[in-house]
């Protein structure tokens, strides 16, 4: 994503203003609001990476769609972004936020992806095997078709491929050398 270190520093600047002001998980609520009307909406998009709108029209518009939806503190960050022309960040930074809250409290999202639905029992025994990191963790679990048998785990930047498919490609390569 364009900008992802500018919008992270954003970021950084917010979640310590939220906890300066004890309104961390308020600001966490308002960033998800945010980054889902975002991912949603293509005109609000559209307005946000426009250089052809003026800042108070995007100031105006910003305020009638989120002014009842988030916190004030959020509502002001917005308007700050936009007024130094930085307005088309604040999609990255809503996600960024999101991730330096889950650092914050400790929390690991797991993304585990299989041909059908895990059981709870399996998916205790993931989290149980997965509960080294230390750290409280969120499973998110996504079905896939496509997937022969086994799971893909994606924890941060790292992921394990332990699919059926992977397998019978690597029994293939070695069949070929």
């Amino acid at each position: 994503m364009k900008g992802t270190k500018a919008a992270a520093r954003y970021a950084q600047s917010l979640i310590g203003l939220a906890i300066e002001r004890g309104e961390l998980d308020r600001v966490k609520a308002d960033m998800e609001v945010i980054a889902k009307i975002c991912a949603e909406s293509h005109e609000l998009d559209l307005l946000l990476q426009s250089p052809i709108i003026k800042t108070d029209q995007k100031l105006k518009a910003l305020g009638s769609i989120f002014e009842k939806a988030v916190s004030k503190l959020t509502l002001q960050f917005m308007e700050l972004l936009t007024k130094k022309g930085r307005e088309g960040l604040i999609p990255a930074v809503a996600v960024s936020f999101s991730e330096l809250y889950n650092q914050h409290v400790g929390l690991v999202i797991v993304d585990v992806t299989s041909a059908v639905a895990l059981s709870a029992s399996q998916i205790s025994d993931i989290t149980k095997s997965l509960s080294n990191l230390g750290k409280s963790i969120e499973l998110v679990q996504h079905v896939d078709p496509h997937v022969l048998g086994g799971l893909k785990i994606k924890v941060g930047d790292q992921r394990v491929d332990a699919t059926l498919r992977r397998k019978l490609n690597e029994l293939k390569y070695e069949t070929h050398k």
